[in-house]
């Protein structure tokens, strides 16, 4: 009995005509090929105007009015960075430092620079405590948060604190505040220690230049590795 033939089974070519070649598959990991002005562009942008960027956002975040806005502005812009930093080079570990330090670039300016901004012009300022509001974290510790307003009766913008001197039974009482004339930053209590959260800007600052280096320093890698000048 004849064998049926393999349909799998590839037919013969003709005499003098040559099977064409496969595609080249992409191997995984590897950079994406882009010109190499497009490269250093590209690196200027991220690791410059960026954080830049992100800093100028979250400025404008310390007005609460803002914040909300001003914040996720900020998020869309680090995961643009972020995109394009991985086209810069694909391959290697430079998208966990870079998350980690455009992370640090989102949490440490608006608290610190909205304490540079009330220990510098803030002003001693009565206040009267109309209302006080619990709050319970995980761990079970109970946090307070106080409604203010000027001793005189005027409404105080950002009317609300926190901290040692605020609890139910500080209801009715006057304190003294420090506020911002412009009513642009919310007020501040005397017992935070200002000059410690102002401080952090220096190490904002720091995390900025970390991130252009590893911005520059990616792209040199990426045009080092395909002999680009």
């Amino acid at each position: 009995m004849a064998k049926r033939p393999n349909k799998k089974q590839k037919r013969p070519l003709a005499a003098g005509v040559s099977r064409p070649a496969k595609p080249a598959r992409r191997r995984p990991g590897k950079d994406i090929q882009l010109a190499p002005r497009t490269v250093r562009r590209t690196a200027v942008l991220v690791g410059v105007l960026a954080p830049l960027l992100i800093i100028g956002l979250l400025a404008i975040a310390t007005n609460p009015d803002y914040q909300g806005l001003c914040t996720i502005l900020a998020v869309v812009v680090l995961m643009v960075a972020v995109v394009a930093l991985m086209l810069i080079r694909s391959s290697g570990w430079v998208v966990w430092p870079a998350v980690f330090l455009g992370v640090l670039l989102l949490v440490l300016p608006t608290g610190a620079l909205r304490a540079q901004l009330i220990s510098h012009r803030g002003v001693d300022t009565r206040v009267v405590v109309t209302s006080a509001h619990s709050a319970k974290d995980k761990t079970g510790k109970v946090s307070w948060t106080c409604a203010i307003r000027h001793e005189d009766g005027r409404p105080l913008p950002h009317g609300s604190i926190g901290g040692l001197g605020c609890s139910r039974s500080s209801v009715g009482t006057t304190m003294t505040v420090l506020a911002d004339p412009e009513d642009w930053a919310p007020p501040a209590t005397h017992d935070e220690d200002l000059s410690f959260r102002g401080g952090v800007v220096w190490v904002a600052a720091a995390v900025a230049v970390l991130w252009a280096a590893l911005t520059f320093g990616t792209a040199r890698r990426a045009l080092r590795g395909r002999g680009g000048r």
